[in-house]
């Protein structure tokens, strides 16, 4: 066991990559760098369980990321990440982190990945006319199960959404599979759910917790998110992450804002 201490600050340029609408950046793509951050130097390499709080908007520009190790032990450590630009905390997270190894036979489990139609009959989530630019859609690979799509057809009486994910293959690179820092950004991968009611408007994450329970394996993930109760401005959002062989490798829930069109 160790005292916490402060490690080397992470200097970065938050880029258009992943920004949507006015150049608002992903909450998950947020989340992964400080989760990378975290376990950089750890001789625990994978998240584990991850808590992260907004607090408000980072800006295009140079920030940094603030790293303390909490708490260092034989199986897990415990690290404190915050994302800071201009002296102001946008994003602070609580990550547990251990090793993740060869996955065992469950000794109890509940539940089935989501049904889904083959990939063919799937939407695919592209911007649609009119829509602002997304760059969520440029750098996953989303089809979506057009039960559960709204937006792009009939409202939902269920606030659900689920679909199949990978990354995107962009411009000519080899494509990314999944490791388990990309879960945290795939955890807010899906769109958000009041999109299946038919709801326009804004859904600000204020609180995010994931749980990473194995090792992707290759191939498609099939995800699916809901919620409970949607409320004075309020929702939940829990969201389940299946890999190519049926295995649950992640699970998350939030609490987001809903803020309709003006």
């Amino acid at each position: 066991m160790t005292a916490p201490a402060a490690l080397p600050a992470v200097d970065l340029e938050l880029d258009r990559t992943w920004t949507y609408g006015p150049d608002v950046q992903h909450g998950g793509y947020l989340l992964e760098l400080l989760g990378a951050a975290a376990v950089d130097g750890s001789p625990h390499p994978h998240p584990l369980a991850v808590s992260a709080h907004f607090l408000s908007a980072p800006k295009l520009g140079a920030a940094r990321i603030e790293v303390e190790r909490l708490r260092t032990g034989r199986s897990v450590s415990t690290t404190r990440a915050r994302l800071v630009q201009g002296g102001r905390v946008c994003l602070d997270a609580v990550v547990t982190a251990g090793l993740l190894g060869a996955p065992g036979e469950p000794g109890y489990a509940e539940g089935a990945p989501p049904e889904l139609p083959p990939l063919e009959q799937c939407l695919s989530n592209t911007p649609q006319p009119g829509e602002p630019r997304n760059g969520i859609t440029e750098q996953l690979d989303l089809r979506l199960d057009p039960a559960a799509a709204g937006w792009l057809g009939t409202p939902s009486e269920r606030a659900e959404v689920r679909g199949w994910v990978r990354f995107a293959s962009v411009e000519g690179a080899p494509r990314r599979e999944v490791d388990p820092l990309a879960l945290l950004c795939l955890a807010d991968g899906l769109p958000p759910v009041t999109s299946a009611l038919g709801l326009r408007g804004w859904v600000p994450t204020v609180e995010l917790t994931v749980h990473v329970r194995a090792r992707p394996a290759p191939g498609w993930l099939r995800m699916v998110q809901s919620a409970r109760l949607l409320q004075d401005g309020w929702l939940d959002e829990s969201c389940e992450i299946w890999d190519s062989t049926g295995r649950l490798v992640a699970q998350a829930t939030q609490l987001a804002g809903y803020r309709p069109p003006a």
